[in-house]
């Protein structure tokens, strides 16, 4: 996945705000607005770049809330954040991999007690990192210009300039929306998929015919 830094959509915001420099106090509040429209980004769509593939193996659950034959705790995994689909094998390395139905209930996914095996292999998305800026310096790539219209937005509406956050909010908004647009068309990712019934038939069965 390609990355920007840390450092340079700081730059970036210290720039378009019209400083030199972000006073320790304006550091901290980029800080903590851009990790929360990271995390808001992260789960509003389903992003190729933040795609994994994880294994998990089921086990028999019971607890106050749940009894199942075949599940397995997510709700805190470091691995997987949210689950897109669960099959019998890796789905990118082995055509033969079958899809599984699911539930997700009590942070548990839940399979049919009559699923034929018990390791999982889960299509989800990554989970985002705890601290941007301070910790990770590192930031996707296709977040960026959304994330900076987004932290303008927190800052002019913490300024009290209500009209400027809300033309960033409205900019950051068309920019996730081109992204969306970018992974869709230009990469043929995230596309409705539509089956189609075969045609078992070479010539058609009704003939027309003229007097």
């Amino acid at each position: 996945m390609r990355t920007v830094s840390y450092s340079d959509l700081e730059g970036r915001f210290t720039s378009a705000i019209g400083v030199d420099s972000l006073l320790g106090a304006e550091t901290t509040a980029f800080q903590r607005s851009l990790n929360d429209r990271i995390r808001q980004i992260w789960t509003r769509a389903k992003w190729p770049p933040l795609t994994t593939v994880v294994s998990k193996t089921l086990a028999a659950v019971n607890t106050a809330t749940l009894k199942a034959d075949k599940a397995v705790q997510i709700d805190n995994a470091t691995d997987l954040l949210d689950v897109f689909a669960v099959y019998t094998k890796n789905p990118f390395s082995d055509n033969t991999a079958q899809e599984v139905e699911f539930n997700l209930i009590d942070g548990y996914i839940v399979c049919p007690k009559d699923t034929s095996v018990d390791t999982i292999f889960i299509v989800g998305s990554q989970v985002p990192e705890n601290d941007y800026g301070s910790v990770t310096t590192t930031i996707p790539q296709f977040m960026e210009r959304m994330l900076l219209a987004y932290a303008l937005a927190d800052y002019y509406r913490a300024e009290s300039q209500n009209d400027k956050a809300l033309a960033e909010e409205q900019r950051a908004e068309e920019y996730f929306q081109q992204e969306l647009e970018r992974f869709e068309r230009l990469e043929s990712q995230n596309k409705i998929k539509i089956q189609v019934y075969p045609n078992y038939y070479t010539n058609l069965l009704v003939h027309q015919t003229t007097v």
